[in-house]
């Protein structure tokens, strides 16, 4: 499944340098909503529930894509107001969740998760993939990735951060396939700052965007390949 993830500039190189990509946490995410779109009334189901986000959140993480990059207010909430890129990925689409956007929370039958003494495969799939439909205009896709120490840092404030690795090449072996960036109406990256990041055996494929004439949507404009500069030895990704 072809997929675009939203992100600045700055961060869009880091990702191309160190070949990998930022996990979000699921209690950091901006809906609050995340895993509790279920209707509880049943104070032992709430409990239940929170220790399911709790147990979530200490084991997985999620990076989120959409389905499009022709929204111009995907670019303004997430590519830093048009100044920032789309990375194109292929992810397997036995690991994408597609977002199912609804106006009220969704009703989970107490007695039969309290008989089952937690929520079923059903349940759950249903409560990772359940959004406020106010949201829909982001045509989700989101990946759930497991936090690995292998690929954990820590950040300035102490904490960890996690990240999914990446490859640009169609035979690796990462979830992750980038196969292309599509730079924002109003980014100001050039060719040689993404080839710097790569390595000299890359080859990216850089669209340019514009603003649509006719309506209000980003439309895709010049396609070009980027080589990389970048020597193997002086490449430290994966840190």
């Amino acid at each position: 499944m072809i997929v675009y993830h939203f992100i600045s500039s700055e961060f869009a190189l880091k990702a191309l340098r160190d070949r990998r990509l930022k996990i979000a946490r699921i209690n950091e995410l901006s809906d609050p909503f995340q895993l509790c779109a279920a209707d509880f009334s049943d104070s032992d189901t709430q409990f239940k529930l929170e220790v399911f986000k709790i147990q979530m959140n200490a084991r997985n993480g999620v990076i989120c894509f959409s389905g499009t990059y022709q929204d111009p207010v995907l670019w303004s909430h997430y590519a830093d107001g048009h100044r920032g890129v789309v990375l194109v990925f292929e992810i397997p689409d036995d690991q994408a969740i597609a977002i199912n956007y609804q106006p009220e929370r969704f009703k989970l039958d107490v007695d039969t998760v309290i008989q089952h003494g937690g929520f079923t495969e059903s349940d759950l799939g249903q409560l990772i993939s359940t959004k406020f439909s106010s949201w829909g205009y982001e045509n989700e896709i989101r990946m759930m990735c497991g936090l690995n120490d292998h690929f954990c840092q820590i950040d300035s404030k102490g904490k960890k951060v996690y990240f999914e690795s990446l490859s640009l090449e169609s035979f690796g072996l990462d979830a992750l396939k980038l196969i292309g960036l599509i730079r924002g109406t109003r980014c100001d990256l050039k060719p040689t700052d993404i080839a710097s990041e790569l390595l000299a055996a890359d080859t990216l494929s850089v669209q340019d965007t514009q603003l649509d004439l006719s309506s209000f949507q980003i439309i895709s404009g010049k396609t070009y390949p980027v080589n990389g500069v970048r020597s193997f030895s002086a490449c430290c990704f994966r840190v």
